[in-house]
């Protein structure tokens, strides 16, 4: 490969050039090159002449998207119609995902479409997405929970990534696990100790955000912004003030079941002895330390989900399940739409009733039955 612009082209592409010989490299290089200079000079509105700014993004977007055909569909250093296709449908499918194996969400989705748009019209094609995404997940698409796939997600969420006990393991099975457990604690496997299997063993926040979101049907973004602060563990309640809650500015108390409340107690204890919450309001935080996000919450879910041995089915069973789930029973108990409205703090019985859905459990009996 050519060593002019070098320096330029690293920031373009990573050293994951294994699939590519070194013309194809230097090819994909060059190419990658005037994408870039196309999408800072015209790529926003060609016809104006107007740029991105973060552009680098972009790119990275892009060589994603061309690893990703490398490894699953052929290599080459074009990317044709009929590859956008197969990627588009990859995505909407959950097939084509992240490096950490977890599913993009709805937005990063939105990303990587917009940016094969740029490809195409780079190269003066016309190209459509069949499927198009959104920044936020489309909540009326999402389907109830039966009354006993909340249980069993609830019982799942108090075992969930448990470990055997140190004393009943053999030295061979010990160092097995350490890796794993360095890896769910974020620390390095030399630094681990005997007490570390109780800390995951004892771990309450999977069990105190599976609880709370199942009786209050957080949303995603509420879950991402609660803070400590807002709990009062002596009446037992979440207080969301004003603005703070997404698609709501009003202020209003969650109360909280007996068991949502002894959850969160755990762990808010729990949550005060460890470094990574230090200085931070929020009352959870994924294992790399950022808030929650419907995608992280959904790759949460996959996990309980699996375990549980839950059959999804043709039902799309995402975070905002719990929230239907809410919506179906509450109205299925008192068959008013202006109760599920106030249950899920939703501003009309119009915008309730995207919520309630035929009974999961009567639709099975009627499959049976037929």
């Amino acid at each position: 490969m050519s060593s002019r612009g070098r320096s330029e082209d690293q920031i373009l592409v990573d050293e994951q050039f294994k699939p590519l010989n070194s013309r194809q490299q230097d090819i994909y290089s060059a190419v990658l090159s005037r994408f870039k200079q196309y999408l800072e000079t015209e790529g926003k509105n060609p016809k104006k002449g107007l740029g991105y700014s973060k552009v680098n993004e972009r790119i990275s977007r892009f060589h994603r998207v061309m690893k990703w055909v490398w490894n699953n569909e052929t290599i080459t250093t074009e990317f044709t119609t009929e590859d956008a296709d197969i990627v588009n449908e990859a995505l909407a499918e959950d097939s084509f995902r992240r490096m950490d194996g977890g599913r993009y969400a709805e937005g990063s989705k939105r990303k990587i479409n917009d940016v094969i748009v740029n490809w195409f019209e780079f190269q003066g094609i016309d190209w459509d997405p069949e499927t198009r995404f959104h920044d936020e997940p489309a909540t009326e698409n999402a389907d109830p929970f039966r009354k006993s796939e909340l249980q069993q997600l609830w019982q799942t969420s108090l075992t969930y990534k448990s470990v055997p006990s140190y004393n009943n393991l053999s030295p061979e099975d010990r160092d097995r696990w350490k890796a794993h457990i360095a890896q769910e604690l974020g620390k390095p496997k030399v630094e681990v100790t005997p007490s570390d299997w109780d800390t995951l063993n004892k771990d309450w926040k999977v069990p105190s955000l599976v609880r709370t979101t199942r009786g209050a049907g957080w949303r995603p973004d509420l879950i991402g912004r609660m803070s400590v602060e807002w709990y009062d563990p002596e009446a037992q309640r979440i207080y969301i003030p004003e603005g703070e809650a997404p698609k709501n500015d009003d202020s209003w108390e969650q109360e909280l079941s007996q068991e949502g409340a002894h959850a969160l107690d755990n762990w808010l204890d729990q949550r005060a002895n460890q470094e990574m919450y230090d200085g931070r309001d929020e009352i959870w935080l994924t294992r790399e330390g950022n808030p929650y996000t419907s995608a992280s919450l959904n790759d949460l879910l996959d996990n309980l989900v699996d375990e549980a041995g839950i059959d999804e089915g043709n039902r799309k069973i995402v975070w905002y399940s719990f929230r239907h789930s809410i919506g179906t029973y509450v109205y299925d108990k008192y068959k008013d739409r202006r109760v599920v409205a106030e249950t899920l703090r939703q501003n009309s019985t119009a915008a309730a009733d995207r919520y309630i859905h035929p009974l999961p459990e009567l639709k099975q009996e009627v499959a049976d039955l037929m």
